[in-house]
């Protein structure tokens, strides 16, 4: 599947503002893609004799019928916005001088309107609206998720940058995964939480500075924000630290 889905991606450069590119402007290829084309490497190129001209088709249908359909009705509102706001109480001999006007665009504002949707991936405020709200909600599934795993003791899972702020939940989350994790699975939690705000948030950074490992302490040591001031009783813990390494960062003047 990812070998087809690379050769269509190469074909569709060229076309790369086009409402193909899309996901849910293609319909008929998503049906193609998802219950057609083997998972196999090796079936996948047996079959590409079938899947290949089939394949085509699929984009062509999209193309010239899905898609097209997908988007009639929103050409239909853009030519009844001529008609919309037409107050004839106030200005009745210049609204009724504009009808034989607006009559006539109707027509080419649809055909127009009907055009470019068709073959531009072009969104209404309220798809934009919903498609970034779909953004947040799946870039804060992926946080929770990683959240999860580094609670479960994994620690070379990747990060994913974090929403602007964290809800309850994500709250939990990461105090759970502060609390279970791994020596690498916290130093993880503390370098993602020195870059971004809405986790650093929530840190208590003089914990970090006391963990139990001193690999840790040391990473936290080195990524501690420059806001933060140690305070002296922790201060002299450090630089009395039973590894070396730990003590001569912590004699080191932080910049600021």
């Amino acid at each position: 599947m990812n070998a087809l889905r690379r050769w269509v991606i190469v074909l569709l450069v060229p076309l790369s503002a086009c409402a193909w590119a899309r996901r849910e402007n293609r319909p008929v290829w998503n049906a193609f893609e998802s219950n057609l084309v083997p998972e196999s490497q090796g079936t996948f190129v047996a079959t590409l004799p079938l899947t290949v001209p089939v394949g085509l088709l699929a984009i062509l249908t999209d193309t010239f019928v899905a898609h097209p359909l997908q988007v009639v009705d929103d050409a239909a509102d853009d030519a009844a916005d001529l008609w919309r706001g037409i107050e004839l109480e106030p200005h009745y001999y210049t609204q009724a001088g504009t009808m034989p006007l607006r009559a006539i665009g109707t027509p080419f504002v649809f055909v127009g309107s009907f055009l470019g949707r068709s073959l531009f991936d072009i969104r209404t405020a309220e798809q934009e609206h919903l498609d970034a709200n779909e953004r947040i909600a799946r870039q804060r599934r992926k946080v929770l998720e990683w959240l999860q795993q580094i609670a479960a003791g994994k620690d070379d899972v990747p990060h994913y940058a974090e929403p602007e702020e964290l809800d309850p939940e994500l709250r939990a989350a990461f105090a759970e995964a502060m609390a279970k994790a791994t020596a690498l699975g916290r130093m993880r939690l503390y370098e993602q939480a020195a870059r971004h705000e809405s986790l650093a948030a929530h840190v208590d950074w003089r914990q970090g500075l006391a963990d139990p490992s001193a690999v840790v302490r040391y990473r936290v040591l080195q990524v501690l924000p420059r806001s933060f001031v140690v305070p002296d009783e922790l201060q002299q813990r450090l630089l009395a630290d039973p590894d070396e390494a730990v003590r001569v960062l912590a004699a080191r003047p932080r910049k600021r």
